[in-house]
């Protein structure tokens, strides 16, 4: 079994909050990563970062929904470094906020394609390479947004809840092959969450308070070590798991 510093990570949405966060922990480690997001110049800054630091990786600009560019990455990254052993869906495309009658199909339809679709293309294209190494980490992204049901964002929540579905039904089929499946609901300070915070600062402040730590996470030291735990080989019998980071803010029933 490989350990963590032998392993290839492809990161989506890498150029900033989560996605970074995750990226520049698991280069710390030794992963090498690759680092993908629909814009050039953020995920260029993440591998600098990472190279600066002795780390290796490269960057492609990727939509997660196009499920040809997503083939290309997951080839790169396999003819590069020999194959694909973790795929951390991160991205996600963020929609406006609405009651369930005012809910558009455009906003439906760009958070599941960015989403629970574009994390299942990133899962399909590696399962080939961790199926024949019999070992792969698959680590996707939901919200408590949606497993407790928050008014106002059914686009995103009910995204976030397919995500969790998937995940839990693609960790019993592929646990045969030594590939776990799991999916982490962070509370991170995030550029969404900043962007909030700034249109709501009230309304944030009163969240933070609510919050057991007072305070939200850190991409890169509060939410990405779990990540690195789940991709790591310590996390082998560990699969279809929800994982709440979020200082205890929300705890599973």
């Amino acid at each position: 079994m490989k350990q963590l510093n032998e392993k290839v990570a492809i990161v989506t949405g890498a150029g900033q909050g989560i996605g970074k966060g995750i990226a520049l922990c698991l280069a710390k480690r030794g992963v090498k990563v690759i680092a993908t997001g629909r814009r050039l110049e953020p995920i260029e800054q993440t591998i600098a970062e990472i190279k600066a630091l002795g780390g290796e990786g490269f960057t492609m600009t990727c939509d997660s929904a196009d499920r040809a560019r997503v083939d290309e990455v997951v080839k790169a990254a396999a003819e590069k470094y020999g194959t694909v052993d973790v795929v951390v869906n991160n991205a996600q495309a963020i929609v406006p906020s609405a009651p369930v009658e005012e809910t558009t199909y455009e906003n439906m339809l760009k958070a599941w394609q960015s989403g629970v679709i574009g994390a299942l293309n990133y899962m399909q294209a590696a399962f080939p390479y961790m199926k024949a190494q019999h070992e792969g980490r698959i680590i996707n992204f939901a919200s408590a947004t949606g497993m407790f049901g928050i008014a106002g964002q059914l686009a995103y929540g009910s995204n976030k809840e397919a995500i969790r579905g998937m995940t839990k039904i693609a960790a019993k089929e592929w646990g045969q092959y030594g590939i776990c499946v799991n999916v982490v609901l962070p509370g991170a300070e995030s550029p969404a969450a900043k962007a909030w915070a700034q249109k709501f600062p009230e309304e944030y402040a009163k969240q933070v308070n609510l919050n057991p730590m007072k305070r939200f996470g850190d991409p890169e030291n509060d939410i990405a070590p779990v990540v690195a735990f789940l991709a790591g080989p310590d996390s082998c019998y560990y699969s279809g798991q929800s994982v709440i980071v979020d200082g205890a803010n929300s705890i599973m029933p």
